[in-house]
């Protein structure tokens, strides 16, 4: 699995982007080097991009993956990320993912669609941006 990151500090968005086999390891691993991601933020808003990753993980390793990420609050907490796939069997996976991630402190939805799944963490950072600001 090879993951590229980039951090919008203006937007205050995360976009990583996953190529290969999803592993628990590698999964467990990212988290620490996302924690330590200069500019980001555990609340930031983010796209996790996997049109390019195969799947090839069990109902038992999507849990791991979501129990992982639940344990991880310096690198992911309170945020909402977007999980863009392209095939069926991705989109199911990802589903099944997101419900065992519920209990958790982040959301996750998955998307085949980039422009809804940057419509939909747009909404949550564009409120934020305001806050911020003071504005509504």
């Amino acid at each position: 699995m090879h993951i590229t990151r980039s951090i919008d500090a203006d937007k205050r968005i995360a976009i990583a982007t996953v190529t290969g086999e999803i592993t628990v390891a590698e999964v467990r691993a990212d988290m620490a080097r996302l924690a330590a991601e200069p500019g980001y933020a555990p609340d930031m808003p983010g796209i996790v991009d996997m049109r390019g990753a195969t799947a090839g993980l069990t109902s038992d390793e999507l849990r791991q993956i979501a129990d992982v990420i639940k344990n991880s609050p310096k690198a992911v907490n309170g945020a909402r990320r977007a999980l863009l796939v392209s095939t069926d069997l991705m989109y199911g996976l990802y589903r099944m993912f997101a419900a065992f991630a519920s209990d958790g402190t982040t959301e996750f939805r998955v998307f085949r669609d980039e422009k809804l799944a940057r419509a939909w963490i747009g909404e949550i950072a564009e409120q934020r941006k305001n806050r911020a600001s003071g504005s509504a």
